[in-house]
């Protein structure tokens, strides 16, 4: 070789590897792929148009979801080229050709409109692939979501499909607002998302009141914001949304006269709240009672310590952000006949995880004032009844509680662990008795104890200090899912007052297993050849006490099509029926038993199953016998058989009704041969 061919080959060499090494620092370098959803080009809608600002949602909180529909008659595909248009119908849509589609689109024909002009259907048709090349980086083929694989970014529940906007008519370039109250679904990634929606619409003169015109579905723009989790209200730990009073003096006032003071509310979420509302409630708080600084006369009143005159004494903020503390200012003129003591005002506070929010969340707070009133002291010599709150003594609060497990089921057994604290500054308790006392529900305790005990002690607290202290119960089997109270009973000694008592509450959450049944499977015909089809029918019988949602049947096994039913939701003694065909793709194999696959959800989306079976016979097709042909050329010289075959049949009924007149011959010319050997 010589050395010029030697430098080429040399060159050749070093740019192949240059690329090589270039090629990889590419890919080193970009970024991962990241399933998000895709933007949607909306430019050929004619009906469907997103809302004027980029709507936001953010995953498991509500959304107020807009949509502006009208046309112009020049903008888009459908234009019905008419001055008006009745009978509009808009809804989100729920058809499974957008919102789930395992095949290849481009495969499946879509099914002529007889409204759509040949033209329009050639665009339909290019705008749709143009939909599908956005989604298809997420989906990997699907032209939309999966809806019930959880891609579909709203929550399904009874009403999403149901909700929808009616116009009587509308005139071209005439455009309405339309709004839907949906939830974002809490799995939802983080991205844009093109949202199916329905448009029904009557040409004139056609005037079909229901469904019977044109019906084009467009899609629309959303996008879901990853804004952290916002942690709702658990009854379980007790964690609140906002804590009160910190920072502050227990506020104090004289009467007669107005007393002037605000309480601070501190939003403890890593998120911001909206619609806050601060209510006071014109009565102490429930299981409450005034702690009293001096002897009081007879006529001294110990409820509420003010007088009410307002209309309602509500304190309301639009939005609080993530550990900002609001004061609710408060006027309020002391009541002339006010006890002297400490008085444990109620605080009920509503806010929203969005601004846009259905849902409201609600909790309790306490906080107190020092009201001093010398109008009502009892200063005479003599000695009055004991009064049990006339002395200093320490504050036991409950600091905090949890069970383990964390979510308490009804008839099971589980331990409830409580942190009691001396929140005093400065006195000591001791001799703490504490006694577990158990709402009831039609006169039987709701819980129970494993030992039968619901009592324990703890020798001492300081001033500050905190224990942990634990018990085993069980729940009620029978009671229905919701949160019922506990009632922690406490007797305890301070220096200056022996068996002081207080009462303390912890609220629990009782949840009941999902229970179904299901009813005789009903399959016509229980035996079937490939490639044809069987009817099966079915109910699944909600036997527990709590919704099952979003219940779905699926069929699988190697002799038939995979094959699911959606039911929906079926609450608690209901029926959710299923019908739905079996398709038959193998001969059976075994004993023809078809695995099926109940699924269901609770009400925090968590996925469970239950397996049942059917029988079903899958046999190859019988194929056609062929008629024997003539072969070319022996065709004439072929005997038919048929004139044989009626031959010998004629002769055997012959030869039998023969047989039969000489046998009756015979008899007749016996007769008389016997009648004379008788004589």
């Amino acid at each position: 070789m010589s050395k010029k061919n030697t430098k080429k080959l040399s060159l050749l060499r070093t740019i192949l590897l240059t690329e090589l090494l270039l090629s990889l620092l590419l890919v080193l370098l970009m970024p991962p792929k990241t399933a998000y959803a895709s933007y949607v080009n909306t430019n050929l809608n004619t009906f469907v148009h997103d809302a004027p600002e980029l709507q936001v949602g953010y995953p498991g909180q509500d959304m107020t979801f807009k949509v502006r529909v009208g046309y112009n008659n020049v903008n888009g595909l459908y234009n019905p080229k008419t001055e008006e248009i009745k009978n509009v119908i808009v809804r989100l849509s729920n058809d499974q050709n957008y919102l789930r589609q395992d095949e290849d689109p481009k495969e499946k024909k879509r099914e002529k409109n007889p409204y759509d002009k040949e033209e329009e259907a050639d665009l339909h048709d290019a705008w749709r692939d143009g939909q599908k090349a956005g989604i298809d980086r997420v989906y990997g083929g699907n032209l939309t979501y999966p809806i019930d694989s959880g891609n579909y970014p709203f929550e399904v529940n009874a009403s999403i499909f149901t909700q929808e906007a009616r116009f009587e008519t509308l005139k071209a370039g005439e455009y309405r607002e339309v709004i839907f109250h949906i939830t974002v679904r809490a799995d939802t990634k983080e991205g844009y998302y093109g949202i199916p929606v329905s448009f029904y619409y009557n040409v004139p003169p056609n005037n079909y009141p229901d469904y019977k015109g044109p019906m084009k579905v467009e899609f629309i723009n959303v996008y879901v914001k990853a804004a952290g989790e916002v942690a709702k209200p658990s009854t379980l730990t007790n964690d609140k949304a906002f804590a009160v009073g910190e920072g502050q003096d227990t506020p104090a006032g004289t009467a007669p006269g107005v007393m002037e003071y605000g309480v601070n509310f501190r939003n403890t979420t890593e998120a911001p709240l909206y619609q806050v509302n601060i209510h006071i409630n014109t009565a102490l708080a429930e299981g409450t009672s005034v702690q009293q600084t001096a002897q009081s006369k007879a006529s001294a009143s110990t409820g509420f310590p003010f007088d009410i005159n307002e209309a309602n004494y509500d304190r309301i903020y639009e939005t609080i952000r993530p550990n900002e503390t609001v004061t609710a200012p408060y006027s309020m003129a002391i009541m002339k006949n006010a006890a002297s003591g400490f008085y444990p005002l109620s605080y009920t506070v509503t806010y929203k995880l969005t601004p846009d929010a259905v849902t409201s969340y609600q909790e309790s707070h306490i906080s107190y004032v020092r009201i001093s009133n010398p109008a009502m002291t009892d200063t005479s010599d003599k000695l009055g009844d004991f009064n049990a709150n006339d002395r200093e003594k320490a504050r036991l609060i409950l600091d905090s509680y949890r069970t383990e497990p964390e979510q308490v089921f009804a008839g099971q057994p589980f331990t409830l662990y409580m942190t009691v604290k001396n929140a005093s500054s400065n006195i000591p308790a001791s001799n703490i008795l504490l006694s577990l006392e158990s709402e009831k529900v039609e006169n039987s305790s709701v819980f129970s104890s494993e030992s039968g005990a619901g009592s324990f002690v703890i020798n001492a607290l300081k001033a500050g200090e905190s224990k942990e202290v634990s018990i085993g119960l069980e729940a009620a089997p029978g009671v229905d899912p919701r949160s019922y109270v506990m009632t922690v009973n406490e007797k305890f000694d301070s220096p200056s007052f022996k068996n002081a008592e207080e009462k303390l509450t912890a609220d629990i959450f009782v949840n009941q297993v999902a229970r179904l049944s299901v009813s005789n499977f009903e399959l016509m015909p229980e035996t079937v050849e490939v490639g044809r089809e069987a009817n099966i029918m079915f109910g699944i019988n909600n036997t527990g006490k709590v919704m099952l949602y979003n219940v779905q049947a699926i069929f699988e096994a190697d002799s038939i099509k995979k094959t699911s039913s959606y039911i929906g939701n079926i609450k608690p003694g209901e029926t959710g029926n299923v019908d739905t065909m079996l398709t038959a793709v193998a001969a059976t194999k075994d004993d023809g038993t078809i695995p099926i696959t109940i699924q269901y959800e609770d009400v925090n989306g968590n996925v469970s199953t239950v397996d049942q079976s059917c029988m079903l016979t899958v046999t190859e097709p019988v194929p056609d016998v062929p008629e024997e042909a003539d072969t070319p050329g022996e065709g004439e010289n072929r005997p038919n058989k048929l004139p044989f075959l009626l031959i010998a049949i004629a002769l055997l009924t012959v030869g039998i009704l023969t047989a039969v007149l000489l046998k009756r011959r015979r008899k007749k010319k016996q007769a008389p041969l016997e009648e004379d050997e008788e004589e």
